[in-house]
């Protein structure tokens, strides 16, 4: 009978603990949007209660009801809210209660629990009050709006522009001007040549806001010139979160058309990720391969070739819909024994938060009026129209798959937070082609045909980062301290990139070297890491009885990157006969050597040992700053920085002379310096208040535009679909009059 009583006792009590309420909210300074740490709200006439933490939250458990609130604070006005109705089980929020300071004894403001459901009012005030020229976007305003991704809410933003569908840019400026963050902290999107990340890959019930930065403060990075965009991810969600979303897109000239250009894949393309089918050949890494002029048997030659996958030809197929689906879960707990008395201290219970998404994007793009044209002035200075070297005009059928997961864990005392977190995104492109190329032999450089080309193309990338992030705030002092740890992998891979160009003459179709070319294929590879550590120390003080501050830290960021590229052509050992001139055929066994006509095999005469197209490149860059804020006069803020950063870049790779033997005018470089610079980067902002309402701003900053990996480079990088050739800039060429200059962005 014990045991019985026993647990009907606990029974009763979570019963009796589960028919309670939350009250949850945060508590900002009416002047300057800021949250306020440890002011008091307590039911009205009672002790019962809590007291904000570092981040100017609160949580109350009560009874179900209707309840007021009084919230004060040492030399502020003190409001009463009425009317705060509770449900059993269910959270109320009250989001940016709004304190205003009072200089004489003022009666209590009274307002009601309706007034104060938004943060888009509090994220107004910061724009006036922040240091810089920011415009940015709520999490009640995406709400409120119904944005589902990042992406769809940033478009709202006033300067942005979105390209791609994913990309976000300031002020019309393109990739290389414009800088994305994440919690703070740069993060290298899936294209690691582009500053911006991808953005439509955050669900909007997982952003506490959205802030753009249209000009330079000391603590920012430098590394921008147009704008700066910071996604904020929550850590502490108001309420549970539980979501799963499935929606499609339909477009009648990219879906369901039957003449949408593809190529049989890997089992896991819907993954984004390949599963070996479009794998390096056994053997293929090697200097040296098995050709007949090397000597190898016509037994090994035939099994060489016939391991390449042999599809060369882009095929019809009818396109799906766009689909996506997403799924997110987030809440906040309380540890330890919940206290709700103000006279101990209530509202220091610590706190857990956690936060999870996966989303699943599938888009397909079909464009059947392709254009790709390349230009050239004319040799004649007189001549002002451009003339056409390369035109290639036909269908392009593109598959794109993104897969994103995040999660994250947050702990909270009443001066301290930590937070963890960790994002991995997957994103596989499938590209198929068919093209027509008019080559202009009278243009310079050029010789002159016409060809038909089939390119297949596939690339996988992969991103996963984790940051872990401490703030803390050392109680009445006014000092506050924010470190992050940031380590970021990021993968690219393109397998078995193929061209197969067929050059037609009055006599006959085939392939030709000097022309279209002999099919190619091309593996490129890129690893990258990057690791940053990042200290921020703010003190607060008072200067002419206004409030001011200064800020000082250090940044340091690391980035490695190895990339490599192979080529492989396919040779003719003897002459050609193709009577079905078709891409479908070209890997037939009877044509591979030693059968004749055609007798293929491929040949690597680019991949020498050391492969010139091979490089590793690594960037170490080590900043420190220091900000100050104050009112100088009254109406008038001053906020002085300055920034230093101390960037080194050093590459090694070599150029194609030196991978062919010339090592007396060819050029090596092991972990050389390419780039070494130390830069200081001061930053004016002046602001004067006209009115309530209205600023006047007027700013002197200088940052900085630095060349990419890529770019001080000696790789060579074909785009295969516009046949266009990108040269890093630590080549040496010839210009028109015979000498001899280094491309060096030095």
């Amino acid at each position: 009978m014990r045991p019985i009583l026993i647990l009907f006792f606990i029974f009763s009590l979570l019963s009796s603990y589960a028919q309670k309420g939350t009250i949850r909210g945060s508590v900002i300074e009416d002047a300057t949007g800021e949250s306020l740490i440890g002011v008091t709200i307590v039911f009205k006439g009672t002790t019962i209660g809590a007291m904000t933490d570092l981040d100017g939250k609160f949580s109350i458990d009560v009874e179900p009801g209707t309840h007021d609130l009084q919230i004060s604070y040492v030399s502020f006005q003190t409001v009463i809210i009425e009317g705060v109705v509770v449900e059993a089980n269910k959270v109320t929020v009250l989001n940016d209660v709004r304190l205003s300071e009072s200089t004489i004894e003022l009666q209590d403001v009274v307002v009601t629990a309706e007034a104060i459901r938004t943060t888009e009012e509090a994220l107004n005030t910061l724009k006036k009050k922040s240091p810089s020229m920011m415009d940015g976007i709520s999490a009640s305003k995406m709400q409120l709006v119904g944005d589902a991704t990042a992406v769809e809410a940033a478009k709202r933003v006033t300067g942005v522009s979105i390209e791609g569908g994913k990309y976000i840019y300031v002020r019309g400026l393109g990739d290389r001007y414009t800088k994305t963050t994440l919690n703070g902290v740069d993060i290298p999107g899936l294209d690691p040549d582009r500053n911006s990340l991808q953005m439509d890959i955050f669900p909007t019930n997982l952003i506490d806001n959205m802030i753009v930065s249209k000009n330079f403060t000391a603590e920012l990075p430098a590394d921008f010139t147009g704008g700066l965009m910071n996604i904020e991810t929550k850590d502490f969600p108001d309420e549970k979160i539980i979501s799963f979303s499935v929606s499609t897109e339909y477009n009648p000239q990219m879906h369901l058309t039957s003449d949408y250009l593809s190529y049989e894949g890997g089992s896991k393309d819907w993954l984004g990720f390949d599963d070996g089918s479009r794998a390096l050949p056994a053997g293929a890494d090697q200097p040296s391969i098995p050709t007949p002029i090397s000597g190898a048997s016509k037994e090994d030659v035939f099994d060489f070739v016939s391991s390449y996958n042999p599809q060369l030809a882009a095929v019809n197929q009818t396109s799906l819909v766009d689909y996506s689906a997403s799924f997110t879960l987030g809440d906040q707990i309380t540890l330890g024994k919940k206290n709700n008395s103000t006279e101990s201290g209530g509202g220091k219970n610590n706190k857990l938060g956690y936060i999870f998404s996966l989303s699943y994007k599938n888009e397909y793009r079909f464009y059947d009026e392709v254009f790709y044209g390349e230009y050239q002035r004319y040799i004649d200075p007189e001549v002002y129209e451009m003339r056409y070297a390369t035109k290639q005009s036909g269908q392009l059928g593109e598959r794109n798959v993104l897969i994103g997961g995040l999660g994250g864990l947050a702990f909270k005392t009443r001066f301290s937070k930590f937070k963890l977190m960790a994002m991995h995104l997957q994103n596989g492109e499938s590209r198929a082609g068919k093209f027509s190329i008019d080559n202009d032999g009278a243009a310079v450089g050029q010789s002159g045909y016409i060809a038909a080309s089939d390119n297949l193309e596939y690339n996988q990338r992969s991103l996963t980062n984790v940051l872990l992030n401490g703030t803390h705030v050392l109680g009445g002092s006014g000092w506050e301290i924010d470190w992050r740890l940031s380590p970021t992998l990021s993968t690219s891979e393109d397998p078995d990139i193929r061209k197969t160009a067929f050059t037609q003459t009055p006599t006959d179709t085939s392939f030709i070297a000097g022309a279209g070319g002999n099919p190619a294929r091309i593996w490129r590879t890129l690893n990258e890491v990057n690791a940053i550590g990042k200290l921020d120390i703010t003190k607060k003080y008072t200067f002419k009885a206004a409030d001011a501050k200064v800020k000082f830290g250090l940044q340091q960021t690391y980035k490695e990157r190895e990339y490599e590229i192979l080529f492989f052509d396919i040779q003719f050992f003897g002459g050609q006969n193709w009577p079905v001139p078709d891409p479908a055929l070209v890997l037939n066994e009877e044509n591979l050597y030693p059968n004749k006509p055609n007798s293929i095999y491929y040949q690597s005469g680019k991949n020498n040992d050391p492969n010139p197209n091979e490089y590793q490149s690594n960037i170490t860059n080590t900043a420190y700053y220091i900000s100050n804020e104050m009112d100088l006069f009254s109406n008038f803020k001053t906020i002085l920085g300055l920034r230093a950063e101390n960037y080194i870049q050093r590459h090694t790779g070599r150029d194609q002379s030196y991978a062919s033997g010339d090592f007396a005018n060819g050029r090596n470089l092991d972990d050389d310096i390419v780039l070494k610079s130390l830069d200081f980067f001061p930053s004016i902002n002046l602001i004067y208040s006209l009115t309530k309402e209205q600023n006047l701003r007027a700013s002197f900053t200088k940052t900085i535009a630095r060349p990419s990996f890529k770019e001080l480079s000696f790789a060579q990088i074909i785009d295969p679909i516009t046949n266009r050739i990108f040269n890093g800039s630590l080549f040496k060429y010839s210009d028109w009059n015979g000498k001899t200059s280094q491309n060096n962005t030095n």
